[in-house]
């Protein structure tokens, strides 16, 4: 065979290639369930890209960096427990947005456009100002295989190292995936006890609830609760099971339904005051619940929360009477002293951690209806606008969202 053959130029009128995309990198740092608890990010890590390789973590991230332009960004890779992320300096906050997007894989049985464009806002610029931890309690509200968060330090106002008093900022975003069942509407039913859960933060001196989510038992349907200050928003048409969730240790740590007083493990406790505005020299505070038969009435609450606080049952308990609870709609109140509010206690160890009110709204009320039935969107529900199906607006025709 002749080895020295000639070959003609190959000419074609249109070449088509596929571009190909190319890039590595060796800024990887592995979250694992050796180190998931204890990471300290300083600038050395900056343009790092912490990937989560094993699953079910309870993820601890400490941001300890102020030089400016430090960014990290997490790949939520697997489906993960939880993520808590911190600053090391008490005048670094959070600010920026970050979205849930519902897995497409979800089913809902409520009439919506498409799964895919449910983007839910969970953080917003006036919200995270004041906020000093980001904070994701479980998988379905954020947590699911696939999402991301990137965090760039911007430093104060000016874009400089913050000094004295001055604020300095983490810019974060992100796109994250839930697992979300979201009502469509809340229909009141006292035979059906909701389970409102309160995060709550106490660490050193920073001692708030993050956030309280009210959940379906049996539907699994859950959405935000409204809380400011502590303040939280119930509806009277329903009644609770309550169960405090402790950030730090990723716990719950209180069960209305459990809490035992005479058992020396049950560290924390949440008492609700049946004297407010009545007798403010007396200590009115009671157990919300307590399962101790030894236990007296004069010290524990024996009204199922929160339904039967409604004094204009029948014609309601004693217990219910110490406290001024009752439907609003289409009814003249004289007495406003302690109206649909309830003080309340967080306590560890007999030694209080917070304080604030349930504010306690009737449906009816609400709706300025006789209908005891409350359809999302609502302001009330969710101060962030998460678990809503469209967008709440300030007035017809604006472009202004309300958070």
């Amino acid at each position: 065979m002749d080895t020295s053959q000639n070959f003609n130029v190959l000419e074609v009128d249109t070449l088509k290639t596929n571009k190909l995309d190319y890039s590595y990198s060796n800024n990887i740092l592995d979250i694992t369930l050796n180190n998931c608890k204890t990471l300290k990010l300083n600038n050395s890590h900056s343009d790092y890209i912490l990937n989560t390789t094993d699953y079910n973590m309870d993820i601890d991230i400490e941001l300890t960096s102020q030089k400016i332009g430090t960014k990290h960004r997490i790949l939520i890779t697997n489906k993960q427990n939880s993520l808590l992320i911190h600053c090391k300096y008490d005048n670094d906050k959070f600010k920026g947005s970050c979205k849930i997007n519902n897995n497409s894989n979800t089913i809902n049985n409520e009439i919506l456009k498409n799964n895919l464009t449910k983007k839910i806002i969970n953080i917003t610029d006036e919200i995270l100002k004041n906020n000093d931890i980001i904070f994701i309690p479980t998988a379905s509200l954020g947590l699911n295989n696939g999402g991301y968060i990137d965090l760039v330090y911007i430093g104060n106002n000016n874009c400089n190292i913050p000094i004295t008093n001055q604020v300095g900022y983490w810019l974060i975003s992100g796109n994250l995936i839930g697992d979300i069942k979201i009502p469509k509407s809340i229909v009141g039913n006292s035979s059906i006890k909701m389970i409102l859960t309160l995060y709550l933060l106490n660490k050193g001196n920073k001692k708030k609830i993050i956030c309280g989510t009210t959940k379906h038992p049996t539907t699994n349907e859950i959405y935000f609760n409204k809380i400011e200050n502590n303040n939280i928003s119930l509806f009277l048409n329903l009644s609770y099971i309550i169960q405090l969730f402790d950030i730090e240790t990723s716990l719950i740590v209180y069960n209305s339904e459990t809490y035992d007083s005479s058992d020396t493990n049950n560290l924390y406790n949440i008492k609700i005051n049946k004297n407010l505005y009545l007798n403010p020299s007396v200590d009115g505070f009671i157990s919300l619940k307590d399962i101790d038969t030894n236990n007296t009435n004069n010290t524990k609450n024996t009204l199922s929360f929160l339904n039967d606080f409604d004094r204009t049952v029948g014609i309601g308990t004693a217990d219910a009477l110490d406290f001024n609870i009752q439907p609003l709609y289409n009814k003249t109140i004289t007495d406003y002293k302690k109206l649909n509010v309830i003080q309340y206690k967080i306590e560890k160890s007999t030694i209080e951690i917070i304080s604030g009110f349930f504010n306690i709204i009737d449906i009816q009320a609400y709706n300025n209806s006789t209908e005891n039935t409350i359809t999302l969107p609502s302001s009330i529900i969710g101060k962030y606008n998460i678990f809503t199906d469209v967008e709440n607006k300030i007035g017809v025709g604006t472009i202004y969202n309300m958070y």
